[in-house]
Formats: structure tokens, sequence, C-alpha cells
């Protein structure tokens, strides 16, 4: 008798644990497009089996073990970091391309060939009033194409100004949930083996690694630390130390912790890594080169009217053009020069040429840094362009890399159906089995009450 009802028990036992396998199964197959789910397996363990002991075995769970890959996560999140930093220099840089304007016919390059065009067809009619307003008219439109690229330049920075605040917020509400989930870990033991909320943090660290390079340490109860840039935290256990953005000597921004100190230099991937490198070293770079370009043009077209005549025989009262220094490209203007006070004439000979020889010279003139005007634009375009292309490649390379990576880890984590439809069917029939020793157990007891009465 005593062996029979060990046997029910054993065979209870076991379909508790067989339906706990089922639910295992069925939340694989509910959870297979879940972003972050790792595939979960029953761990089963044996009961000790010692007759003279009155211990009849039998099978328990000992839980879950999830699939996922610690070391094939930290690669996908590693990669996460590179790629989300190139792909957001590519996206930025991307936005300077409608005002580079170096084909020739529009920007500065072509508004400073038809500058000088005007000012060679003064050579030969210096005294022509509408050559005079076509070279006014040009100069006007050179100051036009500076600009146009410097506030091209500008409105490229506000954007990369709003990126940095809206990575930021993005990082505060990924740091934000994880608080919560390190209070859940602390609260209950057991939802380290949840797997949806598994699920979830393992989502918002890849995530998170997009937008920040971070150090990610987990205690043994489940909660998890984040080290910006491996030194500074953002989250430890229950509480969130919030990031910020401040001005920073010569009009750059710096990345604070909650104490204020800067952290910037310990940044080494991510997409707020790359906005504000943008932001404080490659566009200010442009934008320097770019004021150095105009101011050196507007100074030496001022200064080579100011050596001549007017048609009225006087020096010229005013430059052709005025600019603020602190910002040339931006402020460059013309003077409101009427056509007849264009210095074109050298003073010892009025009426001539002299000085219109001069000013058409200058074209050729290596007067910006070693190169003439063209030159020194069409450089600043190559470099924009070779930075675009620059990181156009390495976006490229970082996506195929970080979808290697991912698929990688998919291979070691993801739900497969078909083992999943597998897995269920050697439940189900094992179940059946179990259930069929109930059966036949129940059958025996109820013969042998019948023998007994």
């Amino acid at each position: 008798m005593s062996g029979l009802l060990g046997s029910l028990r054993n065979a209870a036992g076991a379909m508790r644990v067989l339906e706990r396998g089922m639910a295992v199964v069925q939340s694989n197959v509910t959870n297979a497009s879940t972003p972050g789910y790792a595939r979960q397996r029953l761990i089963t363990t044996p009961l000790p089996f010692d007759l003279d002991r009155g211990l009849v075995g039998g099978v328990a769970t000992a839980g879950t073990q999830s699939a996922r890959s610690p070391h094939a996560e930290q690669s996908v999140r590693r990669l996460s970091s590179f790629s989300g930093a190139a792909d957001q220099r590519a996206i930025q840089l991307a936005s300077l391309e409608p005002v580079l304007g170096i084909d020739g016919a529009q920007g500065i390059g072509g508004a400073l060939t038809r500058f000088f065009q005007a000012a060679s067809a003064l050579t030969v009619t210096p005294n022509d009033g509408s050559a005079r307003e076509h070279l006014l008219e040009q100069a006007s439109r050179a100051a036009s194409a500076f600009q146009h690229t410097s506030a091209g330049l500008g409105e490229a920075m506000a954007s990369v100004d709003r990126g940095i605040q809206a990575q930021l917020n993005d990082i505060h509400a990924i740091a934000a949930r994880l608080q919560q989930m390190n209070r859940q870990f602390k609260q209950d033991y057991r939802a380290q083996d949840d797997a949806g909320l598994d699920a979830e943090l393992n989502s918002l660290l890849e995530n998170l690694a997009g937008k920040v390079d971070y150090t990610l340490l987990r205690a043994e109860d489940g909660s998890v630390s984040v080290l910006v840039g491996g030194q500074t935290p953002l989250v430890i256990g229950e509480r969130l130390y919030p990031l910020s953005i401040v001005p920073s000597p010569g009009g750059a921004v710096a990345l604070v912790d909650h104490d204020g100190r800067e952290i910037t230099a310990q940044l080494a991937g991510g997409g707020l890594t790359t906005l504000l490198d943008l932001r404080n070293n490659v566009y200010p770079g442009y934008q320097q080169s770019l004021d150095r370009l105009a101011e050196r043009f507007a100074t030496e077209v001022n200064a080579t009217l100011a050596a001549g005549v007017d048609q009225n025989g006087s020096p010229p009262a005013t430059g052709l053009f005025t600019f603020d220094p602190a910002g040339a490209a931006r402020s460059l203007r013309t003077t409101g020069l009427a056509a007849a006070e264009l210095a074109l004439a050298s003073p010892t000979a009025p009426g001539g040429n002299g000085n219109a020889l001069a000013l058409a010279g200058l074209e050729q003139q290596r007067l910006v840094d070693g190169v003439t005007f063209a030159q020194a634009y069409g450089n600043l375009a190559a470099r924009m362009g070779r930075d675009l292309n620059t990181a156009r490649d390495e976006a490229g390379v970082q996506r195929q890399l970080f979808a290697q990576a991912r698929e990688m880890r998919d291979e070691l984590s993801r739900v497969n159906l078909d083992e999943e439809a597998i897995a269920l069917m050697e439940f189900q029939r094992a179940y059946q089995a179990t259930a069929r020793i109930v059966q036949t157990v129940d059958e025996m007891l109820d013969t042998m009450m019948a023998i007994f009465r």
C-alpha cells in the first residue's frame, strides 16, 4: 500500500513539473518576437531515493535557466556604442551637404569667381558705370554667400545642440527605468528569474550603449550599476545620478556629473560622445576656417581699394566690405559704397585702371595661409566632404559589425519555434504517460480496497 501511495505522490509531483515545463515553452513561444527576450529552459533535479529511509525519489523543479550569454550581450553593447557614435556623425555631417556649394556655380566658390571676373572686366573699362554696378552686385552676392554658408553651419550646430539634449533625455529615461528595476530586484528575489524583466533590462542596456559608453556591474540581488565612461555613476542601486550639459569656455559645452564635475573626456563611444565632439571641435573648426577666409577676403579687397582713387580723383571714404571680427563670415556685408566711389585708378593716374588691375590680381595671390581665396574655400569644402565620406564609411562598417554581433547573440538565445514545438510534444507525451501511471495506481488502490472490504 505504501509503495503505491509513494508512486502516486511521485506521479503527482512529476505532473506538476511537466505542467511547469509546458508553461515555460508557452512563454518562449509567446515572447519569440519580444525584443531582448532569451529562450528559457526548465531545470529539473532528482529527489533522493532511499527506500530504507522512506525516500521514494521523484523529480522537482529548480527554476528556469536563460540561454542568454553574458559575453555575447557585452559584445553587442560594445558594438552598439561604436555604431551609435558612427551613425550620429554620419547623420549630422550629412546635413552640411546643402551648404557646401562645391559645384563651382553655387556657394562661396562660385561667388568669389564671379566677383573677380567682374573686377577683371573693369581692367578694360574702369569707368564704365554698368561694369562698376556689376562689381558691387557681385560683392554683395559674395557677402551673401558667406552669410548663407555661415548660417548653414550655425543651423547644423543648433541641430547638434538639440541632439545632445535629446540624447541626454533618453539616457535619463533609461536610467530612471533601471532605477525602478533595481528596486524590484531588491524587494523580490524572484524578480531575477522573471524572463520578461530580464528581456526589458537587456533591451534597455543595449539601447543605452548606443547613446553613451558605460561599464555595467551586476550585484548578487540582480540590481545593476551603470558607470558612464567607466567612472561616473549614473545608476547605483536605487539611486539615480543625473548628468547635465553646461557652457564651457570658448563657446563649447561640457558634460558634467551630479556634482558638477566635467566628465566629457571620459566618454569614448555612443551618440552623445560624437555629438559633443562635433559641437566642440569639428564644427567650430569649420567655422574658424570660414571666418578666416571671409576676413582675409574683405580685408585684402578693402586694403587694395584704399590704395586707389575714385572717379573724382579722391581716395575712398570707406571700404567695400564691413564685418565683425568675432564672426566675419556671418557678419560680412557691403558698405553701400556707390559705383563712382570705387577706387579703381591709381593716385598717379586718375581715371585709369591701375588699381582695377591690383584688385583683379588678388584672385591669384596666396593671401590665406599660403593659398588663394578659391583654394582656401576648396580646401575647406574638401575637408568637410572627406569628413562626411569617412563618417559614412565608418557608419556602414560599424552597422555591419553590430548586426553580426546581434546575430551571433541571437543564435545563442533566440527562440526557435520548431524546437519549442518538439519540446512541447515531449512534455505532453510525458504528461500523458504520467497521467496513465496515476490512473493505473488509482485502479490498483481501488482493487486493494475492494479486497480488504
